[in-house]
């Protein structure tokens, strides 16, 4: 039987084609549910447009199989004709899948409304995760200084300021305002504008455009063959002809790539220097009385669909094919799971990368507990420890209105193994224009501090 996994948005990541998978075997390997009776959902929002889970480690989302969410919410929810999925949490076998909280549309407009919020960046989302080793609560004792740090004070401007140029990486032509800052690289040319502007400079430098300026000393006649090339069009021209101008296109448009990435590297550099929320020295940070954030931001390439593979590498800001992706990472606790020493952290993507949280931890050193892709294969965990804990989608007050308040938390899966020294809160979620859930943290000696 072929499995085929659809996707209802246009956003959602392609899919490589799947092989022929016997479902029998596969749901005996599992270490969920055998029969669709057995999964029992559980649902921390319902409503007329949407729907809430909050999704187990082992549990598929749909496909070709014997027990999936979807036919568990069939089976719950008879009355509603289709389900549609707004975003997707990993699941590449039973113990390599993520938990947590996962939105369900039920109808096409309120899932049009919640796929748009999420291209455009009105997402925001908290996981939790234990780690392999123990992690330092303070990043500047960390032996790893290839991992910058933000005081919590600054957080909401590190937040904004890494949006804000994810909103130009995106739009990448940018805007006029874009145009006036300095060092904004060229826009990139195509074939056609190119062989227009290769005319034009011709016949800037003619006789008649000279003459008319009065500069007949600098002209220059045109042969015979640059005359006819300022005559021609761009339909008139021989498919060789447009070959050529279309590799300098191609040549203009990687110069433009690598400009852009210089561009906003010195960007992200500038803004660090002017708001002053990177700091690694252990002299400043011992006497500020607020949590430390980690920040990876290492750049994500994901390999072409054609090659069947479905993990993500960490590439150079120089390629053009990696895209920027930054996390912040907060330390909750350490203890000791099946004799080795873990961390709790919380964390909270920035960008929409796939894969990008287990990269970036596996990445600085610190494999998330039973994945097996970018950690240990020899690990045995019974699980892959990530867990969506929150998600906010941030809707205009219009959508507020319609939709109400589409703030979603389930609980912590993890406390019992490594319980928190510390709460900390990065989503600032707002009703009716006051803030419900502020960016906190709470201290083990319950002190708060809100930003």
């Amino acid at each position: 039987m072929e499995i085929k996994v659809r996707r209802h948005q246009h956003h959602l990541p392609h899919e490589a084609k799947l092989h022929k998978i016997d479902t029998s075997e596969v749901n005996g390997k599992r270490g969920g549910p055998m029969e669709l009776a057995q999964l029992q959902l559980r649902v921390l929002h319902k409503d007329d447009d949407f729907v809430v889970l909050d999704k187990g480690p082992d549990e598929r989302m749909d496909g070709a199989f014997d027990v999936t969410l979807e036919k568990a919410l069939a089976r719950d929810f008879p009355h509603v004709d289709k389900f549609r999925w707004i975003h997707q949490l990993d699941f590449v076998f039973a113990c390599a899948a993520t938990s947590g909280v996962l939105v369900v549309g039920l109808k096409k407009e309120a899932t049009a409304t919640a796929c748009r919020l999420f291209r455009e960046k009105q997402v925001q989302k908290e996981y939790l995760a234990l780690v392999r080793g123990h992690l330092p609560l303070n990043p500047a004792e960390s032996v790893n200084q290839s991992a910058h740090a933000c005081t919590f004070s600054k957080l909401g401007l590190f937040i904004q300021d890494t949006e804000d140029l994810e909103r130009m990486r995106n739009q990448q032509r940018g805007s006029k305002a874009h145009f006036k800052m300095p060092g904004y690289p060229r826009g990139v040319r195509h074939g056609p504008n190119i062989f227009a502007m290769e005319q034009a400079e011709l016949l800037r430098k003619s006789n008649k455009r000279l003459k008319e300026d009065n500069l007949c000393s600098k002209a220059k006649s045109l042969t015979a063959e640059e005359l006819a090339f300022t005559q021609l069009t761009w339909h008139g021209l021989s498919n060789e002809e447009k070959r050529l101008f279309s590799e300098k296109a191609i040549a203009d448009k990687q110069r433009y790539a690598r400009e852009f990435n210089e561009f906003l590297r010195l960007e992200t550099l500038r803004l660090a220097h002017l708001h002053k929320y990177e700091s690694l020295a252990a002299d400043k940070s011992e006497n500020v009385n607020e949590p430390l954030a980690y920040i990876f931001d290492a750049p994500i390439i994901e390999p072409h669909q054609s090659l069947k593979v479905f993990r993500m590498v960490v590439g150079k800001e120089s390629n053009a094919l990696a895209k920027q992706s930054t996390t912040l990472c907060f330390v909750l606790g350490h203890a000791i799971y099946d004799g080795e020493p873990v961390s709790k952290v919380l964390l909270r993507p920035l960008n929409g990368r796939r894969h990008q949280l287990r990269l970036h931890l596996a990445h600085h050193g610190f494999p998330i507990v039973g994945d097996v892709t970018y950690g240990s294969q020899d690990d045995v965990a019974p699980r892959m420890m990530l867990h969506a804990w929150r998600i906010w989608l941030h809707g205009s007050p219009t959508d507020q209105e319609r939709y109400g308040d589409l703030y979603f938390e389930s609980s912590d899966p993890f406390e019992a193994i490594v319980p928190s020294a510390r709460q900390v809160c990065t989503i600032t979620y707002q009703k009716d224009g006051k803030n419900q859930v502020s960016n906190k943290f709470v201290d083990s000696s319950a002190k708060v501090a809100e930003t």
